[in-house]
């Protein structure tokens, strides 16, 4: 069984584009075979999306964009969230050069850095903002140490907001959430999707 979170070798009929609109917004994606959510932006991306929105006061400055796929999720809040910066991290090599040639094709300025990293491995800055849809998949582990490891990394009222279905271990995930920040709210549900925040 293939993984998206593991890179694969791809013959050029591996790849292709797909449209996604957004608030009447367009947007090209490069995709191919094996990485996450291929063929459209998922659905908790969206919602994860939409409530970030939708609470945007609550984001400024240096946002790290975990486990980015393709580069779908700040490549749309960076039309919006205009007073943010976005870095993004993952760990998939064919990911991240399907999300630096998505930033060329939707022209997003304010993306600053698109890189390899295994979870933090290679960060060497702090952060405002850590927004994740978590590899749920590669098991508890990460999203543990994606949580308590980022901590870390987020600067003194930073906050942390990630997209996990209820089924796949959101309760949990809020509650190390809490332990962790000394708080954590859930800011939507929606279809079973929570999106979670905690604040430093």
């Amino acid at each position: 069984m293939r993984h998206y979170f593991i890179a694969e070798s791809h013959s050029d009929d591996d790849y292709f584009t797909f449209e996604e609109n957004f608030n009447g917004d367009k947007f090209i994606f490069n995709s191919c075979n094996d990485v996450f959510s291929k063929n459209c932006v998922d659905y908790g991306t969206k919602v994860l999306i939409k409530t970030i929105i939708k609470n945007s006061s609550n984001y400024f400055g240096d946002v790290l964009d975990v486990g980015c796929g393709y580069g779908a999720l700040s490549i749309i809040l960076e039309k919006y969230l205009k007073n943010c910066n976005f870095t993004l991290i993952d760990i998939n090599s064919e990911a991240i050069k399907l999300a630096k040639k998505n930033k060329i094709e939707n022209k997003s300025n304010n993306i600053k850095d698109i890189f390899e990293s295994d979870l933090y491995s290679n960060i060497t800055n702090s952060y405002s903002h850590i927004i994740s849809n978590p590899p749920i998949k590669t098991g508890k582990t990460v999203l543990i140490n994606l949580i308590t490891q980022g901590y870390e990394i987020l600067n003194n009222g930073g906050s942390m907001t990630l997209v996990i279905k209820k089924n796949y271990g959101a309760d949990s995930a809020k509650n190390l959430m809490q332990k962790t920040f000394g708080n954590a709210v859930v800011l939507e549900r929606d279809k079973g999707y929570y999106i979670l925040y905690s604040k430093k």
